[in-house]
């Protein structure tokens, strides 16, 4: 009997022998070094869970389930790296830190020199699949490499550990969120977990199990959400009616705004709605100090507590905005709005279907509570799903319009194609006649002839061009090789790329670029003929003397670009219209005749090369009075 109970004994001694020299060897690698001395040194000081001390247990929790399932020395050293950089994107952001960690572990891999590229992707992906996504039954993370199953299984490996409850204290501490609220997001956490490796499933499970049985008892006596005040009740229940009391939704949530603001005591409340298409948050709906000058302009999604919200589809209250560094300073700094204290939620219609969010700012006096958060939180909930369903009636209502216009112009496309192509190929052809028996024809028809030839083959080459271009743009294998491309540098050399046709007709064309509007992050060549295409269009439809102006300007983290023209303008129902393929606007009389009777290419070529940028060309115009067309990148910091 001595030796069947001492064996086993021996066993986790050698066992945990070999894994305290794997942590050791792991620590050892300079890379691996070089992510524990940056954490040390950067990471911000109130991360209470994200600390050095999670990544050196990451480190030695893979580096177990590394030994036990016997993984080769080199599989061991990538997840060895990719656990130790995992949490390194803290350093720069609370927000989207995975992608910023892959960053840091990707460059410091190529310093070495001493890794592939294939294993420095290997190492990127592992990091990546670290983030949280949100499913049906709850958080997950989901791995896309061998690998990745054990950093994943390292990284949540408090959920099988007896200090489970102290380390979600430690999280909840971190984000700032409710303990009521903070222990049912756990328990959809760890509903929904499941172990990827054998051996984190043998050595885990049962305490796991344990932990979701005392979390469960933890949270089920406390399902009730926080009371609320009989007037709240009574606004909620009338609240409805209010937002369908009018087709003009963004007035009456407006409207329900002010009434969310009075009753809990705050001094301002904004909606944030989400734009897909740029990957921005737009101040949609505001009360509270006049900020005309935020209204309708954007921030990036990634920043700011709204951010964090969006991100992580939680309710939150920070009764110290000051001392949060996920507050975006930014809009303070433009608005001189000092934000004391705050609380956010996400307006959500389904799992993943992120509208939003809205926020209300500086409780007087005092600090927010659960109960505050309650209120704003079924707030959210109805106006989410009235701004949804303004949208989806917007939407049928455009897309109706768009197809009895662009029904009507069907037949025009198909005529234009033909037109276009057929003109200069009998331009070539009649001209190639005269040239077919020379000693017959005057000197001076010849080179008629040959100057005819000339602009054909010019006309056609411009149509393929722009086929081609729109093609590139549009194709599956599109890519945007991204650098920091000098803002003032690209307006000028599209600037002066038309001085010359815009001199030719006394047109004043100009740039324009603050201080602060530096660099963005893309692809110089491509955001070169992107707005190539914007200014040729401006010079087509804007009259002799007229002007127009190349600008850029910071605002809210992003540099806005526009092109503004004092032009004939464009109809309001053509205005969405004309970024699609081969529509056009009716021929203009100012300029060059040729340059104007193109396909309708060009705007769907910006619009695909935008788009591959994360962002999107918008159009203000008005007949008469001329159009400025725009669109808005990040700005690359540093």
């Amino acid at each position: 009997m001595g030796a069947q109970q001492t064996e086993p004994t021996s066993a986790a001694r050698a066992l945990d022998g070999a894994v305290a020299n794997a942590i050791s060897r792991a620590r050892a690698i300079p890379v691996v070094a070089q992510a524990i001395d940056l954490l040390a040194r950067q990471l911000p000081a109130n991360l209470t869970y994200h600390a050095k001390s999670h990544t050196d247990d990451v480190l030695a929790e893979a580096m177990r389930y590394a030994t036990i399932d016997g993984l080769s020395a080199r599989e061991v050293e990538l997840l060895a790296i990719a656990a130790a950089f995992h949490d390194t994107g803290f350093v720069k952001s609370l927000i989207a830190n995975e992608a910023l960690g892959a960053d840091f572990a990707r460059k410091a891999m190529r310093l070495a020199g001493t890794y592939s590229e294939d294993e420095i992707a290997l190492v990127e992906q592992m990091i990546i699949d670290t983030t949280l996504v949100e499913l049906p039954n709850g958080p997950q993370q989901i791995p896309s490499t061998k690998l990745s199953r054990y950093l994943l299984d390292a990284d949540l490996s408090n959920l099988g550990r007896e200090d489970f409850f102290d380390k979600g204290e430690l999280q909840r501490r971190e984000l700032g969120i409710d303990e009521a609220h903070f222990r049912k997001r756990s328990l959809q956490l760890l509903t929904a977990h499941r172990w990827f490796t054998d051996a984190a499933r043998n050595i885990r499970q049962k305490k796991k199990d344990e932990n979701l049985l005392l979390l469960k008892s933890l949270v089920e006596p406390s399902e009730g959400h926080a009371v609320l005040s009989f007037d709240r009740v009574g606004f909620l229940a009338k609240l409805p009616l209010l937002l369908n009391s009018s087709l003009d939704t963004r007035k009456v949530i407006k409207a329900a705004l002010n009434e969310l603001k009075t009753r809990i005591g705050a001094e301002a409340a904004t909606i944030f709605l989400f734009d897909r298409a740029d990957g921005t948050l737009c101040f949609w709906a505001m009360q509270g100090p006049d900020n005309d000058q935020l209204e309708r302009s954007k921030i990036p999604a990634s920043r700011g507590i709204v951010g964090w919200v969006l991100e992580h589809q939680d309710p939150i209250i920070v009764n110290d905005a000051q001392n949060d560094p996920r507050l975006f300073r930014e809009i303070e700094e433009s608005t001189g709005f000092h934000t004391r204290n705050l609380m956010c939620a996400p307006l959500t219609v389904r799992i993943a279907d992120r509208i939003g969010a809205v926020e209300v700012l500086n409780r007087m006096p005092g600090d927010f509570s659960p109960e505050d958060l309650e209120f704003l939180t079924q707030f959210a909930g109805q106006i989410a799903l009235a701004i949804e369903n303004s949208q989806l009636y917007e939407s049928v209502k455009q897309h109706s319009r768009n197809l009895e216009i662009l029904d009507q112009r069907k037949t025009e496309v198909m005529k234009l194609i033909a037109h276009e192509f057929r003109n200069p190929v009998q331009q070539i052809g009649s001209s190639a006649s005269a040239l077919a028996d020379p000693q017959k024809a005057e000197p001076a028809a010849l080179a008629s002839a040959r100057g005819e030839i000339l602009a054909g083959v010019e006309r056609l080459e411009t149509l393929i061009s722009e086929i081609r271009n729109l093609s590139f743009a549009t194709s599956a294998d599109f890519a945007v090789t991204r650098a920091k491309v000098g803002v003032a540098q690209l307006l000028e050399g599209v600037v002066r790329s038309f001085a010359q046709s815009a001199a030719g007709r006394n047109i004043s064309l100009t740039q324009a670029v603050t201080t602060d509007a530096v660099a963005v992050e893309g692809d110089s060549d491509l955001l070169s003929l992107a707005l190539s295409h914007l200014v040729s269009n401006a010079l087509a439809y804007t009259p002799d003397s007229g002007h127009i102006q190349v600008k850029a300007f910071r605002n809210g983290g992003m540099i806005h670009i526009e092109i503004r023209d004092s032009g004939i303008g464009i109809p309001e129902e053509q205005q969405k219209l004309i970024f699609e393929k081969f529509y056009r606007l009716e021929a203009s009389p100012f300029g060059d005749r040729a340059r104007q009777m193109c396909l309708g290419l060009g705007l769907p070529t910006v619009q695909a090369i935008l788009r591959a940028h994360g962002s999107t060309c918008n159009v203000a115009s008005t007949p008469g009075k001329g159009s400025v067309f725009s669109f808005a990148l990040p700005g690359a910091d540093g």
